[in-house]
């Protein structure tokens, strides 16, 4: 009886080992994976950032000024009623495998130097020049702050990620960009 029990009870536990085994296999949970890109403005930033202006805009780099909110580098903006200016760079998302989504998103540091201002953070697909995110913010005080654009799902290879400061604005202070895409298995 005794040696009937413990063969019952072995072969169960194999039976139970097996389906699980079998089960783990079969229903592999999703998978996720991270890429990530920052810059600070340090390492030749007129070798990947852009000004894009309209109007009374412009933009330029402040290196080693003392300002920035990392590091030593930033760029600075400037406008006036009826102009715009921004800084951007173009990025190359990590390829995705097919049968994977991605979710985007990202920001930059901002500081008004010395009133009021109103920016945009952005995502465009170069292609098109349209919109994959925007985010418009309202600045008040002088305190640098993360603005991030809300995610979107399934974007180009290539994006522009660019901060615009909008006409009538006081100058601001943009550094330390950061830019992330998650991407999931199905």
């Amino acid at each position: 009886m005794r040696t009937a029990l413990t063969r019952a009870v072995r072969i169960t536990a194999a039976a139970v080992m097996a389906t699980t085994v079998a089960l783990t296999v079969a229903v592999s949970p999703a998978q996720a994976d991270l890429w990530q890109h920052t810059d600070g403005f340090e390492s030749s930033p007129a070798a990947v950032w852009e000004f894009h202006r309209s109007g009374a805009g412009s933009g330029a780099f402040e290196l080693g000024a003392g300002k920035a909110h990392s590091g030593a580098n930033n760029a600075i903006l400037t406008t006036s009623a009826g102009g715009w200016s921004g800084v951007g760079k173009l990025l190359t998302v990590r390829p995705r495998t097919a049968g994977h989504n991605t979710t985007c998103g990202g920001g930059f540091f901002v500081q008004a130097v010395s009133g009021p201002a109103v920016l945009n953070v952005e995502v465009i697909d170069p292609a098109s020049w349209t919109y994959l995110a925007l985010r418009t913010v309202r600045i008040t005080d002088t305190v640098w702050r993360r603005h991030d654009v809300a995610s979107y799902a399934n974007g180009p290879s290539q994006v522009f990620v660019r901060v615009s400061l909008l006409g009538g604005s006081g100058p601001v202070r943009v550094d330390d960009m950061a830019f992330q895409c998650t991407f999931f298995s199905n």
